[in-house]
């Protein structure tokens, strides 16, 4: 009887353990009755056995499942990291100090002559004649001009923030616009001599290689002027005037140039 009831409880998955234990029981009673010579023990022992294998079986197989569908289960690959990052926002004081606000540059200081000096320097400069640094300081100076004193004068030229390049450029174009007709090598002269401008060989090379100048049309400019003086001049006469050291200082094809278009071929 214990064979038969381990039996069925070795069939059912939760009890399976309580079936083995009467399995055991029964088969120990069985082979006990065998030994008494109980003909009736040999079924209770074998029924025993069976209880105890099926006990067995069922109670691994049971086991198993159960291990496998308590093992955690792992998280998606890549899910933490889908997550954004949290960004700590800089510090609004290290943002604010990285922005420098420019300053002026402070105004210079002088005494009340020097300051007048300066004033009539800005204005000059901005006037759009051209002033080299020997040519303002000598207005600035000049009794048929301000006045000044020299020390006071040289004071304002220094603290005018002059681009005396640009001075020269804007000497350069000034003449080339009066019609009088200048050559390349003439408006150097003019602008260098100490009773012209006064501009120093660079500042004048400077002023003429960005003025712009149509040199073939400065010929005919100073042929032109040539021609209206009324003094007479022949086709040759002509190219040797616009030619000559002394005077325009036109390269030959300049000159030649120049003649054909006023009407001496």
């Amino acid at each position: 009887m214990l064979g038969i009831t381990g039996t069925v409880f070795a069939f059912i998955p939760t009890v399976s353990g309580f079936g083995i234990t009467l399995g055991v029981v029964a088969l120990v009673l069985g082979i006990i009755g065998l030994a008494r010579k109980g003909t009736r023990s040999l079924a209770g022992t074998i029924l025993g056995g069976v209880a105890l294998l099926f006990g067995i079986v069922f109670a691994s197989a049971y086991g198993v499942v159960l291990s496998g569908s308590s093992s955690p289960v792992a998280a998606p690959v890549g899910l933490a990291s889908s997550a954004p990052s949290e960004t700590v926002p800089a510090k609004e004081s290290q943002a604010t100090s990285s922005r420098v606000t420019p300053t002026k540059p402070p105004a210079p200081k002088g005494t009340a002559e020097q300051l007048q000096a300066l004033l009539a320097a800005k204005s000059y400069l901005a006037d759009g004649q051209g002033f080299s640094q020997a040519g303002l300081l000598q207005q600035l100076t000049s009794q048929y001009g301000n006045g000044f004193a020299q020390a006071d004068a040289q004071w304002a030229i220094d603290n005018s923030g002059a681009d005396w390049n640009a001075q020269a450029l804007v000497a350069a174009k000034g003449y080339l616009s009066d019609g009088q007709g200048f050559s390349q090598a003439g408006l150097i002269a003019q602008l260098t001599s100490t009773s012209g401008n006064g501009f120093t060989q660079d500042q004048a090379q400077y002023g003429v290689d960005n003025a712009g100048a149509d040199w073939n049309a400065q010929a005919v400019e100073a042929a032109k002027a040539y021609i209206a003086t009324g003094m007479g001049f022949s086709r040759q006469s002509l190219i040797d005037q616009l030619t000559s050291a002394y005077g325009s200082q036109f390269t030959e094809p300049q000159a030649e140039y120049a003649a054909s278009q006023v009407g001496l071929n």
